[in-house]
């Protein structure tokens, strides 16, 4: 086999590799700490602009640099700003999803880890078939509606999911486990496809680079934010009245910790701990809801072009002209 490497290849783009590393470290550790600084304190605050505008000045580095890391004029591109978002608010939510579900199936429900992973598998018993058939559903109904309708069932499924209490029933978890996979089994192959369509095929290593990039901010994000909104419900609704300040303090920095203390800490910190995911999970279906009206405006509706090039007729449409 030959050397597959580009031996013409520029070097790293150290300058955005450093932006990128600052920026994002410095939003997601703020967003972390904001439950024990305080969402409205001047550190968190602080800490989350001052993220954001190193992340600016990345994209303005990105934009001038002769050989950038990543060239933010790909994002010019309709389909592959859609799919980029669409893939990211996807593994927010899902990733948000994971982190506080499993903590509230073992934490609340007291389910040992092996039954909690059980728990959660017609997440995927749905999502992988429905992947499977996606594309078949993007070339009958087009691509950007079956990826709005995948993103609608995923905001569905989490609204459902935040409606779990310390004595819900299981079903009602399936109950949004199921529209959740086939949610994201509908969204994430028209999304990837977005992305890699919206690239020359010269640059499909960009494009696979792109939609792995979504994908690891993404997660990384919905841990941080998703995390975090149900920390900051979880210590306010907290009642501790008459526990010692010692266990109490404890309880406040870990919900494990107060569930290990059992007895009335326990009960407390498990109806605290599901406030928490009403409001966390309910933040994560509203940024699925803004993905799909976002993506409804800037993905091309091709089920138009399709039709007409099945009846041999040219595609005169806004969108691709």
């Amino acid at each position: 086999m030959p050397e597959s490497a580009d031996r013409d290849a520029p070097r790293l783009d150290t300058a955005g590799a450093l932006l990128t590393m600052a920026g994002l470290t410095t939003l997601v550790f703020s967003i972390i700490e904001a439950p024990e600084a305080g969402w409205g304190s001047a550190r968190t605050l602080g800490g989350v602009g001052g993220g954001l505008v190193i992340l600016a000045a990345f994209a303005g580095w990105e934009h001038r640099a002769a050989h950038p890391m990543l060239d933010v004029r790909h994002f010019r591109s309709r389909r592959l700003s859609a799919g980029s978002l669409s893939i990211f608010i996807q593994f927010f939510a899902f990733f948000g999803f994971t982190f506080v579900c499993l903590q509230y199936l073992q934490g609340v429900r007291g389910d040992s880890p092996l039954v909690a992973a059980l728990s959660v598998l017609p997440l995927a018993a749905t999502m992988m078939p429905t992947a499977r058939i996606t594309p078949r559903l993007a070339a009958r109904f087009g691509a950007r509606a079956v990826c709005v309708t995948g993103l609608v069932l995923a905001a569905a499924g989490l609204a459902v999911i935040s409606r779990v209490g310390v004595t819900s029933p299981y079903w009602l978890l399936v109950a949004g486990l199921i529209p959740l996979g086939v949610g994201m089994g509908a969204a994430m192959t028209p999304a990837t496809a977005a992305i890699t369509e919206g690239l020359p095929a010269a640059q499909q290593g960009v494009g696979s680079a792109l939609n792995d990039l979504s994908r690891e901010v993404g997660g990384a994000l919905g841990i941080a934010v998703i995390g975090s909104i149900v920390t900051a419900v979880y210590r306010s609704n907290l009642d501790l009245t008459g526990v010692p300040a010692a266990l109490a303090d404890q309880a406040r920095g870990s919900f494990a910790l107060a569930i290990h203390a059992g007895g009335p800490v326990k009960a407390t910190a498990s109806t605290a701990f599901t406030d928490g995911i009403h409001s966390g999970l309910l933040y994560a279906a509203a940024a699925a809801l803004i993905a799909a009206i976002t993506v409804t405006a800037l993905l091309p509706g091709d089920l138009r072009a399709r039709r007409d090039a099945r009846r041999g007729q040219p595609d005169l449409s806004p969108a691709t002209r």
